[in-house]
């Protein structure tokens, strides 16, 4: 069975739109002929999704992610009462958002990027 995460470069790409004057075509154009959210493996001949942090339009969610949270905690600074009390729901607004940019984020983001 094969991995869905590995493909042949040639079934994402038409590769006698990337080759010039009938020679095969390099590894960069290759690379730069993939569409987003994959590279090139280390054959040459597959590629594999690229999973690496803030590719793409992800870095969208987590920058959103980073400001709406800041933006809360500004906004409801002032409510959060003094001492542990404090430090208990900072504590909590962390936990949401890290199981939001976590979880829920490559959720949306890989939901997007389908076909």
């Amino acid at each position: 069975m094969s991995d869905p995460q590995r493909v042949r470069v040639d079934e994402l790409v038409d590769l006698s739109k990337v080759r010039k004057d009938g020679r095969p075509p390099t590894p960069a154009e290759l690379r730069a002929a993939l569409p987003n959210g994959w590279k090139l493996d280390d054959d040459g001949v597959h590629a594999v999704r690229d999973l690496r942090l803030f590719f793409s339009q992800s870095w969208v969610l987590v920058l959103g992610l980073v400001m709406f949270g800041a933006a809360a905690v500004g906004l409801f600074a002032t409510t959060f009462p003094r001492g542990e009390r404090a430090l208990l729901r900072v504590a909590i607004l962390v936990g949401v958002m890290i199981v939001i940019g976590g979880v829920i984020g490559p959720l949306v983001t890989r939901a997007l990027n389908r076909r």
